[in-house]
């Protein structure tokens, strides 16, 4: 499965795709996002995990200045959940981000299997915004990590 998945940048191709995934991953109307206002903007980066020509994930996220990265939405296609695509996304996403990075999120206090992600990918817990989901109403955890380790591109080094 993961063989055949290609992790690329989103483009205005995919935007049906991406609204479709949305809107089925998210069942709260204050949840469902409008991919067309994402691009064309120099500050959000949507990339995929793309089967063939079909989006089967995307993680959202948000440039807020230099080093502060916001991750707004992470999806993928209730068929191919539990095959490691999310982490797949995260790791593309963070292995393309510089050294003192922090990457903020928020999530559901009741959505356990992104919880259990991001401690994965040891994203620390930061604080709770008690009731901030309505529909329905749930605690929003905030989560964040810097990004401490150096890259190391093999045949970059000088001799």
């Amino acid at each position: 499965m993961k063989n055949s998945l290609k992790i690329r940048k989103a483009n205005e191709f995919d935007l049906e795709n991406l609204n479709n995934l949305n809107s089925k991953s998210f069942k709260a109307l204050t949840k469902r996002l409008d991919f067309l206002n994402f691009f064309n903007k120099k500050n959000y980066e949507i990339i995929v995990a793309a089967k063939e020509k079909s989006i089967v994930g995307y993680l959202l996220s948000l440039n807020v200045t230099e080093n502060i990265y916001e991750i707004i939405s992470i999806a993928v296609g209730s068929y191919y959940r539990k095959k490691g695509i999310a982490s797949l996304l995260m790791s593309d996403f963070l292995g393309n981000k510089k050294v003192n990075s922090k990457i903020i999120l928020e999530v559901a206090n009741k959505n356990k299997v992104a919880i259990k992600l991001y401690k994965n990918f040891l994203f620390d817990i930061d604080g709770i915004r008690k009731d901030y989901y309505k529909d329905p109403i749930d605690d929003a955890i905030l989560m964040s990590k810097i990004i401490w380790h150096y890259k190391f591109n093999p045949g970059s080094e000088s001799s």
